[in-house]
């Protein structure tokens, strides 16, 4: 059987990358082409312009792989059923079952890569553009991003105006209100604040204060007392940088296990709508769902294409445009339901690709007859 295996994987080896060319071309032109032109029109250098495309990828490939399995699937199995090569291993006793073990290995193949790029490529790709756009346009990176956040450890409210940075872990522009039985007792201050964990393990919750001031609350003295960039003040925040700087990613720089941090976090202390956070959460699980659609489209497009009149390219490429769109579709209104609330953030990720498992096993079962 490892002919069999061979002769449908390498049907479907052309077309997939016929489909991923298609696809991402047209995906880029109608998303990035027509800002990116401007930009180069405008001044940008050429090479960095080239940079910001090859780091566009990775983003537009999730999208990509899943429809171009499904475009490899049917226009390979539908030239082996136009040819009746299909025909014949039906002949021969080989089931529509043992023919799409091939197609089912090379979806769930695609899935695993589809997983691997969105958690190690991506994220790292979307940091290092806007990273290298900031430079280009003088905006604001990644690293001076602010944010808020509190530390349940201490009990303090943490606002970061200026961003971190991520070489370093400093913080810039730390504002630090202190409470005590839920009130607030005293307000710090500094324009740079310096983690003192990188050199003594022991030091990981403590952080050295430069340039700002203390100030009590609560009294009639209001006593305050201000430290400069010699004279330090010290304090206690149960974070280290690589806690903080998931504070200032958006959910595409992230990893799985990075938004998950971050939603059980957001959970506890919510800084931001309830809307916001179970976009978030939606967002967590599409960095699965999406992945896993290749594999859901090459279960569909199985029992599709074993139809004679499925060996046509157009009609093949017609198909696989329909069947995309009713995917999107789908996933789309369930994704917006769950961060309405409607739904949970799984269920809405993944509604569409368990539909889509199911209508695959009810064709397969249909054409098996």
């Amino acid at each position: 059987m490892r002919l069999l295996d061979r002769l449908v994987l390498r049907e479907l080896f052309g077309p997939f990358l016929f489909g991923v060319s298609a696809f991402t071309s047209v995906f880029f032109a109608g998303s990035y082409l027509l800002k990116l032109t401007n930009w180069v029109m405008n001044g940008m250098p050429l090479i960095t312009a080239l940079q910001i495309v090859l780091l566009y990828l990775p983003s537009i490939l999730v999208f990509t792989l899943p429809m171009s399995t499904l475009l490899a699937v049917l226009l390979g199995i539908g030239r082996m059923s136009g040819d009746s090569e299909v025909v014949a291993l039906f002949a021969g006793g080989i089931s529509l079952y043992r023919v799409a073990v091939p197609i089912i290995f090379f979806g769930a193949l695609v899935s695993a890569a589809s997983i691997l790029l969105n958690e190690v490529v991506t994220p790292w790709a979307n940091v290092r553009n806007q990273d290298l756009q900031s430079a280009v346009f003088q905006q604001a990176g990644v690293d001076e991003h602010p944010f808020t956040l509190f530390d349940e450890g201490t009990g303090s409210l943490l606002r970061v105006g200026g961003g971190m940075d991520r070489g370093t872990g400093a913080l810039k522009d730390v504002t630090i209100v202190q409470f005590s039985d839920s009130r607030p007792v005293g307000i710090l201050y500094a324009s740079k604040a310096e983690w003192a964990g990188a050199s003594d393990p022991s030091l990981k919750f403590r952080w050295r204060l430069y340039g700002g001031f203390w100030q009590s609350l609560g009294s009639n003295s209001g006593a305050m007392s201000s430290f400069g960039e010699s004279n330090t003040r010290q304090v206690n925040l149960e974070k280290t940088p690589r806690q903080l700087q998931l504070y200032q990613k958006d959910p595409e720089q992230m990893t799985f296990a990075e938004i998950s941090q971050m939603v059980a976090y957001l959970r506890v202390h919510p800084d931001r709508p309830l809307e916001k956070i179970r976009e978030m959460d939606v967002e967590r699980w599409n960095k699965l769902s999406l992945p896993l659609s290749s594999l859901v489209f090459a279960l569909l497009a199985a029992p599709l294409g074993i139809k004679p009149q499925r060996s046509a390219s157009s009609v093949g490429l017609g198909l696989s445009v329909f069947i995309i769109l009713i995917y999107w579709m789908i996933w789309h209104y369930t994704c917006s339901l769950a961060i309405q609330g409607n739904l949970t953030p799984i269920a809405g990720a993944f509604t569409a690709d368990v539909l889509g498992i199911a209508a695959a096993f009810a064709l397969l079962r249909r054409a098996s007859k």
